[in-house]
C-alpha cells in the first residue's frame, strides 16, 4: 500500500536521482503585512529537505511524499511557520509526518501540543528530531511523537531505544551517500536520524495498515532490542 508523508523542511527538489518525483507540496511564509500564507512551490534552495525525501525514496519506492516548505534559505524558521505546516499536513490526513525541527520556546508548546493531539485521534504518526535524549524541543517532547535523535553509535538501519528518557529514540544520522563526496562533508545531524526512523514506520504501515501508534511504537522497541540481543 502506498501512503502520504509529508516532509516539513526547506522543500524537496523531485529531480534529484534519489528522491524521482513527489506528489506535491506548498510553502508557507509571511506576506508583506506578517500574515501567514501558503502558496504553491516547494523549491528547496538549501538541499536539506531533498536530502531527507532520499531516506523516505530508498526505503519506500512507491510513496507519496509530500513538501511543506517552512525554510526559506536557511535552517530556521519562525514558529508560527512550523504549527502552520504541522496543522496543514494534520488537516490533509498525511498517514506520516516528519519534522526535521522543534522549538524549546514555552508559549508555542500548548498550540504544537493540542496539533500533536489533534493528529493523535487521526491515527496519524508524528516523527521528530530532537538533540539528545534529554532535550526540551518540542514536538519531539511530546508523548505521542516518536522523538529521534542521532545516536552516533547507530550505522544506517540501526535503532536504538532508551526507555527512561523522554526522547526514546535514536538513529543514525546520516543521509544516503552521494557519489564522489565524503560523507564526513555532508548533510548531518538528528533530521536524518528521525528521517531513518520515519522511513522505518513508512515501511511498516505500508504493510500493516490498520496498525495504530501502539503498534508502531512496539514495533520500534522490537527493532531496538532485537538488535541489542543479537549483540
Amino acid at each position: 500500500m502506498s501512503i502520504d508523508i509529508a516532509i516539513i523542511d526547506s522543500g524537496i527538489n523531485p529531480c534529484h536521482p534519489h528522491v524521482q518525483g513527489i506528489a506535491g507540496g506548498m510553502r508557507f511564509d509571511f506576506d508583506s503585512r506578517g500574515e501567514i500564507i501558503a502558496k504553491d512551490g516547494f523549491e528547496d534552495r538549501i538541499g536539506h529537505g531533498t536530502a531527507i525525501a532520499g531516506i523516505f525514496r530508498q526505503a519506500l519506492p512507491t510513496a507519496r511524499l509530500w513538501a511543506f516548505k517552512i525554510f526559506q534559505d536557511d535552517l530556521s524558521a519562525s514558529s508560527k511557520l512550523l504549527i502552520a505546516g504541522l496543522d496543514w499536513a494534520i488537516k490533509a490526513n498525511m498517514k506520516v509526518i516528519h519534522l526535521s525541527l522543534g522549538t524549546e520556546k514555552k508559549q508555542d508548546r500548548r498550540p504544537i501540543a493540542q496539533l500533536c493531539q489533534n493528529a493523535h485521534r487521526k491515527g496519524l504518526i508524528l516523527t521528530a528530531a530532537a538533540r539528545g535524549r534529554d532535550d526540551m524541543v518540542y514536538p519531539a517532547r511530546v508523548n505521542t511523537v516518536i522523538g529521534v535523535y542521532w545516536n552516533k553509535a547507530c550505522k544506517p538501519g540501526m535503532i536504538s531505544f532508551a526507555p527512561n528518557h523522554p526522547i526514546e529514540f535514536g538513529a543514525c544520522g546520516y543521509p544516503r551517500p552521494l557519489p564522489g563526496l565524503d560523507q564526513r562533508h555532508n548533510f548531518c545531524g538528528s533530521s536524518f536520524a528521525a528521517a531513518r526512523v520515519s522511513a522505518m514506520i513508512g515501511q511498516y504501515l505500508s504493510s500493516e495498515r490498520h496498525a495504530d501508534w501502539v503498534h508502531v511504537k512496539q514495533m520500534l522497541i522490537y527493532k531496538a532490542t532485537a538488535r541489542q540481543i543479537e549483540r
